[in-house]
């Protein structure tokens, strides 16, 4: 069956916004120094976007709270990879912004 083209599009979205917290989470968990709780063989070259998953299944596992903080920083990666088994071309470019959102409870 062939998608519709507004409900194909509300799954992009989802998957964009979803994306875009993992992000951020696993940037916020590497920014705190908490990155052993979620991937204890650090060396293994987890993506922020891995790390964020598996932050979020550890703070949900324990009641803790999830995307308290948006943020996504420019620049180089403030933990680059040692060395990997493959090379692995440079990038080209650099994001050079950054920003930051901080959600709070309404009551």
């Amino acid at each position: 069956k062939v998608r519709d083209a507004p409900s194909l599009e509300r799954l992009v979205t989802v998957l964009a916004v979803a994306t875009v917290l993992l992000v951020s989470e696993g940037i916020e968990v590497v920014q705190r120094g908490d990155r052993r709780h979620v991937d204890p063989h650090w060396q293994r070259a987890l993506s922020y976007l891995k790390i964020g998953l598996r932050a979020v299944h550890y703070a949900l596992s324990r009641g803790q709270v999830v995307f308290a903080r948006l943020t996504l920083q420019g620049g180089p990666d403030p933990e680059p990879l040692g060395q990997r088994k493959r090379p692995h071309a440079p990038p080209q470019t650099t994001l050079e912004v950054g920003w930051q959102l901080v959600f709070r409870s309404l009551s």
